[in-house]
């Protein structure tokens, strides 16, 4: 268990004059238990409630029987028949506690309401935590790449004209597993061709044709923590359109990643990538945003033009550039970087990011 947080919570549970602290995210019940594993937000469903003196796992059966929580938190199932009631959450069960421990005012580090309750949006300590990597977590992340880079060659080298988006997704799923990651960070991503043009698409039974664009994504989560990337390549002849685009795009993207160093505006960042964007004359292509919070995470820096946070050393940002073009092509690419006086960029791996995919076969 995170003591150091379970005791910032409940200085502030003491500084506001609040009578409980309501968690409801389950990456955020996870570290703070302690609790090592790796699950996505269809898995499993927590509701964590911290008092001054108590602590309580709030949840449904099947969630409940896979984890094993630490000396001192009380495990509140909630029964099948209420669950069915509510969509699955222990919504009740909650309640029912909150009565049961007189509680009127709680902290939530989101906005979130509860019938006949004083609910208190407060600071989120997780944010810095997950944000600002320490050495622990930095070292994992560097090993969930280097798993993905694994991942990534072993898929680059299946690939062939003639196969189908759904052939290379699944073999990405399974190397994902074999490869050491414990879950996918989201669905993962195989577009050829003309499917490339949609930032929407979905893997289908689409198949790979000499000279296609082919757009790979995907992520996974190990220990709680998850990395993710993105590659866009051609296959067999070139076309020349699609290497000027590759070769514009890749040059926009290399400036963007030199550009993000600690103590820039966050607006500055999306305003020179945006000019460099228009000065390339692909405005009309470009598909936002450039950056995003790292999977499975919900919250993190948004490089948006209003935000006005100042970037500082040792942030994990998850950033992305991609230009579309309908009934065409599209590319796009993704990394995750560590913010340092030159950035480093933990994905930088087969980074030509636009020849000929059989360039990188083995």
């Amino acid at each position: 268990m995170d003591k150091k947080l379970l005791d910032n919570i409940r200085k502030t549970i003491t500084e506001q004059k609040l009578d409980a602290v309501l968690i409801t995210n389950i990456y955020k019940i996870l570290h703070i238990l302690g609790i090592n594993a790796s699950f996505n937000f269809f898995e499993v469903g927590f509701y964590l409630l911290i008092t001054p003196k108590e602590i309580h796992l709030i949840g449904d059966p099947f969630s409940l029987s896979l984890v094993k929580t630490p000396k001192g938190v009380k495990k509140e199932e909630e029964n099948l028949k209420e669950l069915r009631e509510t969509a699955m959450r222990p919504i009740k069960l909650l309640k029912g506690l909150l009565k049961k421990l007189k509680i009127k005012k709680i902290g939530s580090f989101d906005d979130i309401e509860i019938p006949d309750y004083k609910v208190v949006t407060i600071d989120d300590p997780f944010l810095s935590l997950f944000l600002f990597p320490d050495e622990h977590r930095l070292t994992l992340l560097k090993e969930n790449a280097e798993i993905c880079k694994e991942v990534l060659k072993e898929t680059l080298n299946k690939i062939k004209i003639g196969c189908s988006e759904i052939t290379i997704r699944n073999i990405i799923d399974e190397n994902i597993y074999k490869s050491g990651g414990e879950r996918r960070a989201f669905p993962t991503k195989v577009i050829f061709g003309e499917n490339t043009a949609n930032p929407f698409s979905i893997s289908n039974y689409n198949r790979l044709e000499d000279g296609d664009p082919l757009h790979i994504n995907f992520g996974l989560i190990r220990k709680g923590i998850g990395i993710e990337v993105g590659r866009t390549y051609t296959i067999g002849t070139d076309r020349k359109e699609l290497k000027e685009l590759f070769r514009k795009s890749n040059s926009i993207y290399k400036r963007f990643l030199d550009f993000i160093t600690p103590g820039k505006i966050v607006k500055e960042i999306h305003n020179y990538v945006w000019n460099l964007i228009e000065e390339n004359n692909y405005a009309e292509n470009f598909i936002g945003p450039i950056s995003t919070p790292l999977s499975p995470l919900i919250d993190g820096v948004i490089i948006s033009p209003k935000n006005t946070a100042i970037l500082k050393p040792g942030i994990c940002l998850s950033v992305q550039l991609g230009f579309h073009f309908p009934g065409k092509y599209g590319v796009r690419f993704q990394d995750v970087v560590v913010v340092h006086e030159k950035t480093e960029i933990l994905t930088n791996f087969f980074n030509n990011r636009g020849f000929d995919v059989t360039s990188y076969q083995v």
